[in-house]
C-alpha cells in the first residue's frame, strides 16, 4: 500500500510536463514535484466529473498554495530539466510507453481538461517560466482528476518504469541547493495530502 500510495504522489507531478521535474525532500529520499508552468487546479470537467471531485479540487487548491512559494524558487529557465532522465534512450522510450498507455485509458474529458490548463498556463507564464497561482492550481486539480480516472495498477506500471532511473539522487540534492528548504519541505508534505485525496477516490 505505501509502495502504491507513492506511486500516486509521483504521477499526479510527473504528468505535469515530464521534460520539467522539479524535487523535494521525502523521508530518507526525494520525490518529483511540480514544475513551474504546468502546476494544477480546476477549469472545470468539460463533461461528467469523476468521484470526489469536489475533494479532488479542494486538495489542488491547498496543495498550490502551500507549494507555490517553493515552485518561484526554481529557475526554469535552466536547461538541466530538459536533460532529464539521463539514462538510456531506448529505456527512457519504454518508460514514457507506460505513460502513453496510462493516458489513453484516462477518462476523455479529464484528459481535455488537463491538456487546456496546461496550454493556458504556458500562455499566461512569465518571464521566469512561472505559471500564475490561479492557473498551478487548475493544472494540479486537472492532473488529481486524470489520475482517479485511470486503474492504480497502470500507476503503479509508471511508477516503476521511471523509478529505477533513481532521479532523486542527482536531482533532489541539485534543487535543495537552489531553494529554501522549509518551502521545499512544505511543499512536499502538501504533496503527500494531495496524493491521499486522488489515491482515495482512484478505481
Amino acid at each position: 500500500m505505501a509502495k502504491a500510495a507513492r506511486a500516486v504522489a509521483v504521477l499526479i507531478l510527473g504528468l505535469c510536463l515530464c521534460s520539467l521535474p522539479a524535487s523535494v525532500p521525502g523521508p530518507g529520499r526525494f520525490a518529483p514535484v511540480a514544475p513551474a508552468a504546468v502546476g494544477a487546479g480546476a477549469l472545470g470537467m468539460l463533461g461528467a466529473a469523476p468521484a470526489y471531485a469536489d475533494k479532488i479540487d479542494d486538495a489542488a487548491k491547498v496543495l498550490s498554495e502551500k507549494s507555490y512559494p517553493f515552485l518561484k524558487e526554481i529557475d526554469w529557465t535552466s536547461d538541466v530539466y530538459g536533460k532529464l532522465p539521463t539514462q538510456n534512450a531506448l529505456d527512457v522510450l519504454k518508460a514514457i510507453d507506460t505513460m502513453l498507455k496510462m493516458g489513453a485509458s484516462m477518462d476523455p474529458a479529464a484528459l481535455k481538461t488537463g491538456v487546456l490548463a496546461h496550454s493556458k498556463a504556458i500562455a499566461n507564464m512569465d518571464s521566469k517560466g512561472v505559471a500564475t497561482l490561479a492557473d498551478y492550481t487548475a493544472i494540479n486539480a486537472a492532473i488529481g482528476h486524470m489520475i482517479s480516472s485511470v486503474p492504480a495498477s497502470q500507476t503503479m506500471d509508471v511508477y516503476n518504469a521511471f523509478n529505477k532511473f533513481n532521479l532523486g539522487n542527482d536531482v533532489g540534492p541539485y534543487i535543495m541547493s537552489k531553494v529554501n528548504a522549509g518551502d521545499a519541505k512544505a511543499a512536499y508534505q502538501a504533496l503527500m495530502d494531495f496524493k491521499d485525496v486522488v489515491k482515495a477516490s482512484q478505481r
